[in-house]
């Protein structure tokens, strides 16, 4: 996925537009101030999904890696690629 980045200075100029895209596209867009991003605006749909994200990467960290290797394993994927 393709970040599309905003300088802070450009961003509040453009804010609704670029809040408007984001909430059509899906499309992350990060908030720089002197190159460091400082913030990124996501979709209400991607922002509903966070919490839900997190609980599956904690769930997985619980279970270790061998688990997740097991069932990569179980599904064909190459041990390359687990």
């Amino acid at each position: 996925m393709t970040e599309t980045t905003y300088s802070i200075v450009e961003a509040r100029a453009r804010l609704g537009a670029i809040a408007r895209e984001v909430s059509a596209t899906r499309e992350q867009v990060a908030i720089t101030d002197h190159g460091q991003t400082v913030a990124i605006l996501v979709s209400p749909a991607d922002a509903l999904e966070l919490p839900e994200l997190r609980a599956l990467a904690a769930f997985r960290a619980r279970k270790g890696p061998r688990r997740e290797r097991r069932r990569a394993a179980q599904r064909g994927i190459p041990p390359c690629l687990r």
